[in-house]
Order: C-alpha cells, then structure tokens, then sequence
C-alpha cells in the first residue's frame, strides 16, 4: 500500500512539472510586448479590412513595399511602408496563422487581418511602429 502512496506522489509531482514546463515553454511575450507598445502609442490593432482602408489601393495596385523583416524565434514581423511615409503598418505571424514570408505577404494581411496575432496601421508613418518591433524580444 505504501508504494501506491508513493507513486501517486510521484505522478502528480509529475504533472505538475510537465504542466509548468508547456505552459512557461509555450510563452511567447513578444506580440504583447508589440500590443503594448503600439496601445501606448495612441495606435489600434486592426482587426478587419475597413481598419486598412490606408493601404488599400497600394495593394490593389500590388505596390506594398516591405519596409522591414523581423524574427523574434516563435514569432515574425514584418514592416510595409507607403510612398513618402504616408502609412506604415506592421503584421506578426506565428506557426497558428498564415505565414508572411513571401512576396503576397501584404495581400494576405488585408485579406484575414483578424486572423494574424497583431496588425496595425500608421497613418502618417512617424516610425513608431518599427520603434516597436525593434524593441521587441529583447
């Protein structure tokens, strides 16, 4: 009967070890450090396409040009930047949501904003965003 104590000890010592290590191995702070920044700048997050109306029509015209790239390990950025600073607007991805990396990287955020971590838009660009993203993971 003692050994059956000691092994249920034993099992739920190691539960709660493997708990701990999913949850603290699992943790990606860098899209809240980026939520956080872009909040205490006065900017939103956009969440649909009406909140991108600023870039619109660079990528109906297929014009979005990639301002900046940024891997934070788990998760990536990356900056588009409009004609004389007139917008920017930085995306994240992660291995849950669709990937950036190509080249159709801006037709993709405008066309499932709400399905990435973060979008938001500058409108004028005062670099605050990419303040953001390199303050990001450290």
């Amino acid at each position: 009967m003692k050994w059956a104590v000691a092994a249920l000890g034993v099992c739920i010592a190691a539960s709660f070890a493997v708990a701990i290590y999913v949850v603290l191995g699992n943790r990606d702070p860098v899209p809240d450090q980026i939520a956080a920044c872009v909040k205490r700048a006065g900017l939103a997050q956009a969440r649909s396409q009406d909140a991108l109306s600023a870039v619109r029509g660079d990528i109906a015209a297929g014009g979005l040009k990639v301002a900046g790239r940024w891997d934070w390990g788990k998760t990536r950025g990356v900056l588009f930047e409009g004609p004389a600073t007139s917008y920017a607007m930085l995306a994240l991805w992660n291995s849950d949501s669709v990937s950036l990396a190509g080249a159709d990287a801006g037709a993709k955020v405008f066309a499932a904003p709400g399905a990435l971590p973060l979008v938001s838009v500058e409108v004028p660009s005062s670099g605050v965003l990419v303040r953001c993203a390199e303050r990001a993971g450290g």
